[in-house]
């Protein structure tokens, strides 16, 4: 992607913060668990459970762009095999 767009510069931050937001707040769950300082692990669970959710949303924005991507392809294909067809057809005299 040479010129890449404002809006796949921000799902890929997102989806970054997100997972490293997993990771912290898994380790600080961790760490709380170990500790035993209850809200340390509370906290820990929620972050990680608030970068889940941010990765899930991400996840769905770029599994629904590859889908159109895929329909703009076929449709582009079906156009193209249309117009190759209607050639060939001119081409023959049909």
């Amino acid at each position: 992607m040479a010129n890449p767009t404002p809006e796949s510069i921000v799902e890929v931050v997102g989806a970054s913060v997100a997972n490293k937001g997993m990771l912290a707040g898994g380790a600080v769950g961790l760490y709380g668990w170990l500790s035993q300082v209850n809200w340390i692990g509370i906290s820990g669970v929620g972050i990680a459970v608030l970068g889940l959710l941010i990765n899930v949303y991400f996840q769905a924005r770029r599994d629904r762009r590859e889908a159109e991507a895929i329909a703009a392809d076929a449709r582009r294909a079906d156009a193209e095999s249309a117009a190759r067809i209607k050639a060939l057809m001119d081409r023959c005299g049909i």
